[in-house]
């Protein structure tokens, strides 16, 4: 099964060198198909910080689709935010607004929904939404599609709106006829479900998987972690994905896998089948 490592919220600046290299060290083992970085390389956006995120990039395996969090803008200085914006990102990390891959099994684009403003929160404008879309719908039916972005559209209860992407209610209901899968971050605590729960868009649910701050030390009552999503087919022919959540253990100190979750895609859309493992 083609396989993708999501990884999220690195925050260089503010993060452990242990853990930097022990998720190294099992993004190799694991050699990904493609890996997915959903935003807040860095915690300041100082040269330094991006210096050390894309040292850290050009070590992991590739091809990479990598997207801005709302920490890759200058985020404690409103006036630098505005005069920089994601001028180091796109010197240092990518200067591609749209990082894509595409197999014969799977299709990964990325979207920026960080941008000058909100600082915290992010958003999709009217223009992206389109171009988003355009560019899935244009893919052929039998791939996977992945959209990636920093901003979450869709969290398990009891979140709020207030915390997902703005206007995620409308974005959903374009996205859902053309993406499979929604890969987030920001948060820094991950999880993943069906969109059905929160949006009834029939027939259309999408999945969404969050991942959890992969290296750093800004903890929200979760250890670090990130996701390994398997995409296949099932035996009845179903549009199928497999998510490992690997979960930092201090014992051995390494990642491991915790979690594991299947959806597939039947006639109401992308649902969990079943619960395959917890360690």
């Amino acid at each position: 099964m083609p396989c993708i490592a999501h990884i999220s919220d690195l925050h260089f600046g503010y993060n452990d060198p242990l853990l930097v290299d022990a998720l190294r060290q099992s993004l190799w083992q694991i050699k990904p198909d493609a890996l997915a970085v959903s935003g807040d390389l860095v915690e300041h956006a100082t040269i330094r910080e991006f210096e050390q995120a894309r040292d850290f990039l050009q070590s992991l395996p590739k091809p990479q689709i990598v997207v801005p969090g709302n920490h890759d803008l200058p985020f404690y200085n409103l006036w630098l935010r505005a005069i920089e914006g994601l001028r180091n990102f796109r010197r240092y990390i990518s200067d591609d607004p749209t990082p894509t891959y595409v197999d014969e099994h799977v299709a990964v684009i990325g979207f920026e929904s960080a941008h000058h403003f909100p600082v915290k929160g992010g958003k999709i404008t009217e223009q992206q939404l389109e171009s988003i879309v355009q560019r899935f719908a244009a893919l052929p039916d039998c791939l996977i599609r992945v959209l990636v972005t920093h901003h979450p559209f869709d969290l398990p209860a009891p979140a709020t709106a207030r915390s997902l992407i703005g206007h995620s209610r409308l974005a959903v209901r374009r996205l859902a006829p053309v993406v499979d899968v929604l890969l987030a971050g920001h948060i820094h605590i991950s999880s993943s479900g069906s969109t059905s729960s929160r949006y009834k868009t029939r027939n259309h649910a999408m999945v969404f998987v969050q991942a959890g701050t992969a290296v750093s030390n800004r903890h929200k009552g979760e250890t670090n972690s990130f996701n390994v999503l398997h995409t296949g087919r099932s035996a009845e022919g179903e549009k199928q994905v497999k998510i490992d959540r690997y979960a930092w253990d201090q014992g051995p100190s390494q990642f491991t896998c915790h979690r594991s979750l299947e959806f597939r895609l039947g006639k109401e859309g992308w649902a969990q089948v079943r619960h395959l493992s917890a360690h």
